[in-house]
């Protein structure tokens, strides 16, 4: 079992590098992302893994499939393999996403 604190991880990161893996192990990976104000993330798709997203805090954008969604804390997003996705913080505070990634075995 491994306990993480995600307050201690805000406290330590820098926004330049906007993703802290939390934990890895097996195909399961977690980490958190952290978007600054006008900070944005390209659209792109994965097809080795599914994701989903919880935001913390924050308020933005994610884009899927070129359709813009408005996100703000609490919302939840599933966002299977192929599929294109992207995120724009358009706050003007830090957008704080719990990511979690399944990723499929490399025999699948």
């Amino acid at each position: 079992m491994k306990k993480v604190n995600i307050t201690s991880i805000l406290k330590s990161v820098s926004v330049k590098n906007n993703r802290t893996e939390i934990f890895k192990e097996g195909t399961l990976d977690i980490g958190l992302l952290q978007y600054a104000p006008g900070q944005t993330t390209p659209d792109h798709k994965h097809s080795d893994l599914d994701e989903v997203f919880y935001i913390l805090s924050g308020e933005g954008t994610i884009t899927i499939n070129k359709e813009p969604t408005a996100l703000k804390e609490y919302d939840v997003i599933y966002s299977p393999r192929g599929e294109f996705h992207g995120f724009n913080n358009t706050s003007t505070k830090d957008l704080i996403v719990l990511q979690i990634k399944n990723i499929l075995p490399s025999d699948v």
